[in-house]
């Protein structure tokens, strides 16, 4: 079974300030290190082979390999919502209000 991805117009911007950080910290190393083990995440969804543990409501969450960050994406019919890549020391509230805000 394989599942569409479909991305949220925020998961973008969430992408890019997590990369920028690690490319700061680690130059030509940390950006792609953490690129890759975001791609790793979204294959994982894709596959479809695994379903991972609920976090707020319709959301599931997988953590980033090596990463203090969280993919969280919702399942709808056959298709993965990616709705948020947030940092995984935020407060719980913080992070529900943000996804429940992206969804509107």
């Amino acid at each position: 079974m394989s599942r569409k991805l479909i991305f949220l117009p925020e998961v973008s911007r969430d992408f890019v300030e997590g990369f920028n950080y690690y490319e700061t910290l680690s130059p030509w190393r940390g950006g792609a290190r953490f690129e890759a083990a975001f791609k790793q995440a979204l294959r994982q969804i894709e596959a479809g082979t695994i379903t991972h543990a609920k976090a707020f409501e319709h959301f599931h969450r997988i953590i980033l390999h090596r990463f203090p960050y969280i993919l969280y994406y919702r399942l709808v019919e056959d298709r993965a919502v990616i709705s948020g890549l947030l940092y995984a020391r935020f407060e719980p509230t913080k992070i529900e209000a943000m996804l429940k805000q992206r969804i509107g």
